[in-house]
């Protein structure tokens, strides 16, 4: 008579499932155990959660007994975005392989608004976020005006990067790739957990005589040839917050090319931010019927101005300050300059900024969420 095999022996075949698509997503991106894999989630949780601006004593994960669960109950501000908040969390747990499982939102019983979403692997719940937005109290104070920096203009002045990326101040950075030194850019912008920007160089008016540089991406190029270049260069790039162009001039007013830009862009859910627009662009009408998101930056302070010195960009800052505090929130382009190593920490002390908040870039893009 055949022995049977004890109960705890026995391997349901629902938990082989589970425990290979864990064990698949430990392998890709190199987090060990199952166990890893939950740990590795929970802290881009809270990363996208800081990024969002909520504050870290308002972060409260635990794991309650029986399903493995953990469960985070995280208290907003009545003037804080939902939204932003979810794509913070699910552009960080996407980043290694997570996703938003599914998300609902429910009113409270003190007026509170509860947004609750599951996250995990897929058809594999290991995180419950609860995001608790408090009413905003009445007489309160506006919410403050928000700032996102990004940096540009690293590729003549490679070895001064490292000392740029290691400025004690929340910024993005934009770095062109196919240069001789851009892979060394990217790996130390991330190693530094700076967002960065995709900066693309793309054909100007009078090109080649103006040249954005090596591969860029020129009107006489077809559909399989600019995807290539592309993602050749999101190869190189890895995880990016946006892509923006780089010169550009004549490319931006090309439709097939902007065509194929923003194919790769929704294919990756990957925003475009365009820099100082061509009169004739395509880019923001074509980026709404491709379901691309588009933003401007607001502010562009560059060291072409013949006046470059600290005291201009202490008076061009000052004007993006009282600008912010009119529009509530900016995205500022600044040309990574030598002067900003010794200017940028001054300028964004908490003394110059007045209430100003800075934030990443990846807060301040307008795009949808799912809830």
């Amino acid at each position: 008579m055949p022995r049977r095999k004890s109960k705890s022996a026995a391997i349901r075949p629902r938990n082989v499932v589970l425990f290979l698509i864990a064990a698949m997503l430990a392998a890709r991106f190199h987090l060990g155990s199952p166990q890893r894999v939950t740990q590795i989630l929970g802290r881009e949780i809270r990363a996208g959660l800081v990024a969002a601006g909520v504050a870290p004593d308002s972060i409260r994960p635990s794991v309650e007994a029986g399903d493995g669960i953990v469960r985070w109950h995280v208290g907003l501000t009545g003037s804080s975005s939902l939204l932003q908040t979810n794509y913070a969390v699910s552009r960080r747990v996407g980043a290694v392989g997570g996703e938003i499982l599914s998300g609902h939102e429910r009113p409270g019983a003190r007026g509170q608004t509860l947004v609750t979403l599951s996250v995990g692997l897929t058809r594999r719940p290991l995180h419950e976020v609860t995001l608790i937005r408090w009413p905003r109290a009445e007489n309160a104070p506006p919410p403050a005006a928000r700032i996102a920096i990004v940096l540009y203009g690293f590729g003549d002045q490679a070895d001064r990067a490292p000392g740029y990326f290691a400025i004690p101040t929340p910024f993005a950075v934009a770095i062109e790739p196919g240069g001789p030194e851009s892979a060394r850019l990217f790996h130390a912008a991330h190693q530094r957990s700076r967002e960065v920007v995709l900066h693309l160089p793309l054909e100007p008016i009078n090109y080649p005589r103006i040249n954005p540089g090596p591969g860029t991406l020129l009107v006489t190029m077809n559909e399989a040839r600019i995807t290539g270049l592309l993602r050749r260069d999101f190869d190189q790039a890895g995880d990016v917050a946006a892509v923006a162009n780089h010169m550009g001039s004549l490319a931006t007013q090309d439709m097939a090319v902007m065509t194929a830009v923003y194919h790769e862009l929704a294919r990756r859910d990957v925003p475009f931010l365009h820099v100082q627009p061509a009169p004739g662009a395509v880019c923001k009408t074509l980026a709404s019927s491709l379901g691309v998101v588009y933003e401007e930056p607001d502010v562009v302070m560059d060291e072409n101005d013949r006046a470059g010195t600290t005291k201009h960009l202490d008076e061009a800052w000052k004007k993006t300050l009282k600008l912010a505090a009119a529009r509530g929130r900016l995205i500022v382009m600044m040309r990574a300059r030598a002067e900003l190593l010794t200017w940028l920490p001054r300028a964004t002390s908490a003394k110059r900024l007045g209430g100003v908040d800075l934030v990443p870039l990846s807060a301040l893009i307008r795009r949808p969420a799912t809830l």
